[in-house]
């Protein structure tokens, strides 16, 4: 999805894109809606050409960011330092700072789909571990009340858990959940 300030301005990308075999799957103008274009069109990536881009557009890219994330290239005539920091914190994976060729089109949106596969991917990866650090947080802590109450070891209290998961047919962490909100009741 190709989104661009002037038709004018964006000839030779749109040029480029079709010879290097990029399909535009639609064009929008940068007062659009993005989130409305990528409902649209659902575009494999998205590339923006503007002169100077401002707040609106890098508010719409983290809209984008966090509703249906998409792979962000950026081709512009300014690239100040704050500009950059901008495109960055709303996702942008390529930054082209005058400097557009036709030769560069395909590297650049390869690489900006690529950046974007390996940041969801350790995004992803994040998540889970944190998801299996809680996870290990209350078993821990179910563990420590039944050590507690019942005045067992550390191994044995983990048995107990174990066991009345298995016989419960459910998860470890889930058996360690109810123990502790049992223990908060009592």
């Amino acid at each position: 999805m190709l989104v661009d300030e002037s038709a004018a301005r964006t000839e030779m990308l749109v040029e480029s894109l079709n010879n290097e075999g990029f399909e535009i799957a639609g064009r929008l103008s940068c007062r659009d809606e993005l989130i409305e274009g990528i409902a649209r069109y659902k575009p494999d990536v998205i590339v923006i050409d503007m002169e100077s881009p401002d707040e609106m557009i890098f508010d719409q890219l983290v809209e984008v960011n966090e509703q249906c994330p998409t792979p962000v290239v950026f081709f512009a005539d300014q690239g100040e330092s704050s500009i950059i920091k901008k495109a960055v914190k709303a996702g942008v994976g390529a930054f082209i700072v005058d400097g557009l060729t036709a030769r560069k089109i395909r590297p650049v949106i390869e690489l900006s789909i690529e950046r974007f596969k390996e940041i969801r991917s350790l995004q992803t990866e994040l998540v889970e571990t944190k998801n299996r650090l809680e996870e290990r947080k209350l078993i821990e802590k179910a563990k420590g009340i039944l050590m507690q109450r019942k005045n067992i070891s550390e191994d044995t209290a983990y048995q107990s858990l174990r066991k009345l998961a298995m016989e419960q047919n459910k998860k470890l962490v889930d058996v360690a959940r109810s123990t502790i909100e049992l223990s908060e009741l009592f």
